[in-house]
């Protein structure tokens, strides 16, 4: 295997050279982003459990991802770079030796969901190329009962409605096409997250999430059974029109008076997917940091700040313009005006030409 070497935040490390995806070793450089975000979530998180802290990067391929939480993140006891490809765990033991972190990283050859079962992490991170479904009942085991989860999923084609049998083979929630489809494919894996601690007497409080490029990432706080009962009251049915784009959330419905016939997904998670505070914070962290993609994060964070405590699902402005037939306003203008009007309205990440608002959608649909 012939390497390269090259640099991401404080890590010099080598990867296998060639195209990614045919490499005996993955690394996807496209994954700085997550991987900066990652490091002050990581942080901000470590602050408020006030110990010293154990991770265990998974599926770490080339370990670039442990060896930064290791190197950025203050108040690591050990990290875990673990990978059940020899190739991998070798390249993993050079890197390691290469940025002199012996003492903090320990590498593991061993099949995730066994080294999961067998140990109990504070923070888990699962980072896998496609679902991390196969992962997540042994992670809902390892994870310490006050601790951190981070996933990745990237398989969203099945997540977001292109594939919805396969979104119910995998998730056990059957995914439909919608026009917010992102924020559906984020809220159906944070759903699965949730159902599976709850399995094992823990609550996952999401805390962060978002969508970008091609995966949804998701980082929360494991908290005691008893929050698990609050977790579910916000558990409930989208119904969706796809003639008219008409959405109703709560109970499932399959018609209703003015004869829409919905499509329905659920039982899915409805509550808040972003808690402001902690956002706030991680982005007070990112500032304080030299990543290279700085401004971009910080984009992306105040964005999340804005739309933390909108409601679930927005309105694609192009996609209802072709349904109404009219010329919606500007985006910034419909939202000065949904507020002026007394609701609550802001941009969302999950789409540049869309809007959310509690305005709700016949309201919405008179004021463009």
């Amino acid at each position: 295997m012939k390497f390269r070497k090259i640099q991401e935040g404080k890590i010099n490390f080598y990867v296998p050279k060639g195209r990614i995806y045919d490499a005996p070793v993955f690394f996807n450089p496209e994954a700085e982003l997550t991987r900066d975000i990652s490091i002050s979530a990581i942080q901000v998180f470590q602050k408020q459990f006030k110990n010293k802290i154990t991770i265990c990067d998974a599926l770490a391929g080339t370990g670039i991802r442990g060896l930064r939480y290791a190197k950025e993140i203050t108040g690591i006891k050990k990290v875990i770079l673990n990978d059940k490809n020899p190739k991998a765990v070798k390249l993993i033991k050079k890197n390691i030796r290469e940025n002199k972190l012996s003492r903090k990283c320990i590498s593991s050859k061993e099949d995730a969901n066994i080294l999961l079962r067998k140990n109990v992490f504070v923070v888990i991170d699962l980072d896998p190329f496609g679902s991390p479904n196969i992962f997540m009942d042994s992670a809902a085991r390892s994870i310490y009962h006050k601790g951190f989860l981070c996933v990745t999923a990237t398989d969203q084609s099945a997540l977001a409605g292109t594939y919805p049998e396969s979104c119910l083979r995998k998730y056990g929630i059957k995914s439909i096409k919608t026009e917010f489809y992102n924020e559906l494919g984020v809220r159906i894996l944070i759903s699965f997250i949730i159902l599976n601690l709850a399995r094992y007497d823990r609550a996952f409080i999401p805390l962060l999430s978002f969508s970008t490029k091609h995966y949804y990432r998701v980082f929360g706080r494991v908290e005691h059974a008893g929050k698990i009962a609050n977790l579910l009251k916000d558990f409930g049915y989208v119904n969706y029109c796809p003639k008219c784009l008409e959405r109703k959330i709560g109970n499932i419905e399959k018609i209703d008076s003015k004869k829409h016939v919905f499509e329905n997904c659920g039982l899915i998670y409805l509550g808040k997917i972003l808690n402001k505070k902690f956002c706030k914070k991680v982005l007070a962290d990112i500032r304080k940091r030299d990543f290279r993609l700085k401004k971009d994060e910080e984009k992306l964070l105040k964005m999340l700040i804005e739309e933390a405590e909108m409601p679930a699902f927005y309105y694609d402005l192009h996609s209802l313009a072709k349904k109404l037939k009219t010329n919606i306003p500007k985006t910034e203008v419909l939202i000065k005006k949904l507020k002026k009007r007394g609701f609550k309205a802001s941009r969302t990440h999950f789409c540049s030409t869309a809007v959310k608002t509690d305005a709700g959608y016949k309201k919405f649909c008179k004021l463009t």
